[in-house]
Order: structure tokens, then C-alpha cells, then sequence
């Protein structure tokens, strides 16, 4: 993670992870997000959380220090595997206010918006951040449908 004085103010992360039991990506999905909300109410981070093909894409937002809590958290959880940080660092405003955590398993509606960051598949570990927030900011979109 960045400097830690960045880590004062409002900030943002974004990781992607591969499911350790990818055959419970459903259950897992649902367990991940209820202890998140129950967390980040607390910790007053707000987020997404995509999940498909075995794969995970999240957006954390809030306080810099609790943000870096949670993602160690999240590094400990044996749910995770190959986690790949795809940025982090000091943010201007939450995209994802709506949400303590906000989560959509892809469908096959999901199609057009994998295309439209590049993607085939759901394969979020080559994405750059912009690629990330656009792809987040879909689902989002899709999840308050």
C-alpha cells in the first residue's frame, strides 16, 4: 500500500482474488458479503464485490487506515487466493456510497459489460484501475436494477 500518511483521508482499493473453492463461489459470495456489511458499517467503508468464473473483483473505500485493515483481513482469509492488488491510494469522493457492500454474480447479461473493459471472461487480475472502476461501476448499475 501507499504512504501511510496517505492513508488519513478518504481512500481507495481495489483488488482481485481468486475463490480457494471456486466450486462455493456462491456460498462464499454470500458469507464474504454479510460479514462485510456487519464490518464496514463499523469501519465506515463502503464498496463492490463482483463475483464469477471462480474470480473476485472489490472496490473498498473509506478511511485510509481502516481500508488498509480490511484488505489484510481480506490477505488472511482463506476464501482468497492469488490476490492481486490493482491500485490503491488516496481517492476525492466514493464511487460506491450506495453500498457497504454492494454485490452482483455475473450472468450471462453480464456479457456486454466484460466487453466493454476488454474482457471475454471474467478475468479481473489484468485489469488496470480505470479498466476496474468502469467494469464495478456496471455491475453497480445492474445490481440496483
Amino acid at each position: 500500500m501507499t504512504d501511510p500518511l496517505a492513508r488519513r483521508g478518504l481512500y481507495r482499493l481495489i483488488y482481485a482474488s481468486r475463490a480457494a473453492d471456486p466450486a462455493a463461489i456462491d456460498e462464499t459470495l454470500r458469507a464474504v458479503v454479510a460479514s462485510s456489511i456487519q464490518n464496514n458499517r463499523i469501519d465506515d467503508i463502503t464498496g463492490f464485490l463482483a463475483a464469477g468464473e471462480g474470480r473476485f473483483l472489490q472496490v473498498l473505500e473509506g478511511p485510509g487506515q481502516t481500508v488498509a485493515q480490511a484488505y489484510e483481513r481480506i490477505g488472511a482469509d482463506p476464501r482468497h487466493d492469488e490476490i492481486v492488488l490493482i491500485a490503491d491510494g488516496p481517492a476525492e469522493r466514493r464511487l460506491f456510497s450506495d453500498w457497504n457492500m454492494g454485490q452482483r454474480r455475473l450472468a450471462a447479461e453480464d456479457a456486454s459489460a466484460l466487453s466493454e473493459v476488454g474482457l471475454e471472461h471474467f478475468t479481473p487480475a489484468g485489469l488496470d484501475e480505470e479498466r476496474a472502476i468502469r467494469l464495478l461501476s456496471l455491475l453497480g448499475a445492474r445490481h440496483l436494477r
